[in-house]
């Protein structure tokens, strides 16, 4: 009996041994987990700063590329006008130019038909 009653010992001290290792492995793994939880919330606050620091300098960096871009639209605007301008005066020119040719060569016509006329 002395037997049995050592191994019923033996096996219960066993158990109790395995509790307590199975508690304190939890307890280390709840304590991981604790400090992952703080390392991602560090990380993820972390990141959110930085991508707020570069939102803020994307936006900087637009608004003043928009005030150049504006000042380089007006600026091709005002050229766009101005060679307008000439290309019609030029065009004007080109239809006197081409309405008085059209009237010498139809005097010439006429010449030439009252000519062939009178002969």
């Amino acid at each position: 009996m002395e037997n049995v009653s050592g191994g019923m010992e033996s096996l219960s001290e066993d158990i109790v041994t395995s509790h307590k290792d199975r508690e304190r492995r939890l307890k280390d793994l709840r304590e991981e987990a604790g400090t992952i939880r703080a390392s991602a919330r560090e990380f993820v606050s972390t990141c959110k700063k930085l991508h707020q620091g570069m939102a803020k300098d994307l936006r900087k960096n637009l608004l003043d590329n928009r005030e150049e871009l504006v000042k380089n639209v007006k600026a091709l605007r005002e050229d766009f006008r101005r060679e307008e301008k000439e290309i019609c005066s030029d065009l004007t020119e080109a239809s006197k130019i081409w309405n008085k040719m059209k009237e010498i060569l139809r005097a010439k016509k006429t010449k030439s038909r009252k000519r062939g006329e009178k002969k």
